[in-house]
């Protein structure tokens, strides 16, 4: 099986570049988008999910103009062209460093799509902010149960 997330912990150095962990480097090669993301954090996509990403900003019905204008402001216009380098890091935009409060320790999360790239303060600060929230989802899900594969009515 492999594990699609996952998190680890880098460092922002002097010139403003984070190493991605060696396990996400594989698919995060060559060109790559940036972009800011929601909750203060960066955003960090394959170009092919970041054309999927526009499309869907710009082609959907299911937003108003004022909307749409938000997305394509917040996410489309802030975007940069990165690549990694030979030692696995990207050079995060003074922008994108400012807006995503990066300092020196940061946190790198894959998500299904993207890396989301943390400062650790940050991203503990809202872990923490939001835990009640994961309580009680977790518990609305069965807490018990949640472990189990679902059974089938054949099955029970």
């Amino acid at each position: 099986m492999e594990l699609t997330t996952g998190s680890a912990e880098s460092t922002l150095d002097d010139k403003g570049r984070v190493s991605i962990p060696v396990r996400f480097r594989e698919q995060y090669q060559g060109e790559l988008i940036i972009t800011c993301g929601f909750e203060s954090c960066a955003w960090i996509m394959t170009p092919a999910v970041w054309e999927q990403f526009k499309k869907n900003i710009l082609n959907s019905d299911m937003l108003t103009q004022e909307e749409r204008d938000g997305l394509e402001y917040k996410h489309l216009y802030e975007a940069h062209k990165v690549d990694l380098d030979k030692a696995g890091r990207i050079a995060i935009p003074p922008p994108i460093r400012k807006y995503a409060n990066l300092s020196k320790d940061c946190r790198v999360i894959k998500t299904e799509d993207r890396l989301d790239i943390w400062d650790s303060g940050v991203y503990e600060t809202y872990r923490a902010e939001k835990d009640a929230m994961v309580r009680a989802a977790f518990n609305k899900l069965g807490s018990k149960n949640i472990f189990r594969a679902e059974t089938t009515a054949s099955e029970a």
